[in-house]
C-alpha cells in the first residue's frame, strides 16, 4: 500500500512565488514611492514659500506698506528686485535679519526661515529665491522635483 505525503511540489511553490513577485512588482511600480516622496517635498516647498511670503506681507502691513530690508537706512530699501537666494551667504538676501524698526522677520514674524526639505538646513542658502517686482508683488520660488518650478506671487 502506497502512502501519499501531503504538501506542495517544488513546481507549485515556484509558481506561487513567481505570482507573488509579479504582483508585488506591479504594486511598487503603481505606487512609485520615489515619485510620491518628490510630490510630498514639493508640497512642503510650496508651504514654505507661502509662509515666507506671509511673514513679509504681515511685516509690510504693520509697517505702513514697507517691505523688510537689511540696509539700515529708513529712506532706502535693498529688498531684491531680481530673483535672489534667501540665506546668510554674501550673495543671498538675509531675510531672517531683515527689518528696520527693531523688528526682524525672525523671530518676530516667523520662528525661522524655512529651507528646502531635500538639502537640509543650510543657513547660507535655503534653496528658495525671492524678489519684489515693480508693482510691489512679492515673488518666492523654488526648484521642484515633480514639477520644474514652484512659485508664489502675492
Amino acid at each position: 500500500m502506497k502512502t501519499f505525503i501531503k504538501g506542495f511540489t517544488l513546481i507549485e511553490l515556484l509558481v506561487v512565488i513567481a505570482i507573488i513577485s509579479i504582483l508585488t512588482t506591479s504594486l511598487v511600480v503603481a505606487i512609485n514611492p520615489a515619485r510620491q516622496m518628490a510630490k510630498a517635498r514639493d508640497s512642503q516647498r510650496e508651504s514654505h514659500l507661502t509662509a515666507i511670503v506671509s511673514a513679509i506681507l504681515q511685516y509690510s502691513s504693520e509697517h505702513t506698506g514697507e517691505i523688510p530690508d537689511t540696509d539700515g537706512d529708513p529712506d532706502t530699501n535693498n529688498f531684491p528686485t531680481t530673483a535672489t537666494c534667501i540665506g546668510t551667504d554674501v550673495s543671498c538676501f538675509n531675510l531672517g535679519g531683515a527689518g528696520e524698526t527693531g523688528e526682524t522677520i525672525v523671530p518676530d514674524y516667523t520662528y525661522e526661515i524655512p529651507f528646502d526639505p531635500k538639502t537640509g538646513n543650510p543657513p547660507d542658502d535655503t534653496g528658495y529665491t525671492i524678489f519684489a517686482d515693480e508693482n510691489g508683488y512679492i515673488h518666492a520660488a523654488a526648484v521642484g522635483e515633480a514639477v520644474p518650478t514652484i512659485s508664489i506671487v502675492r
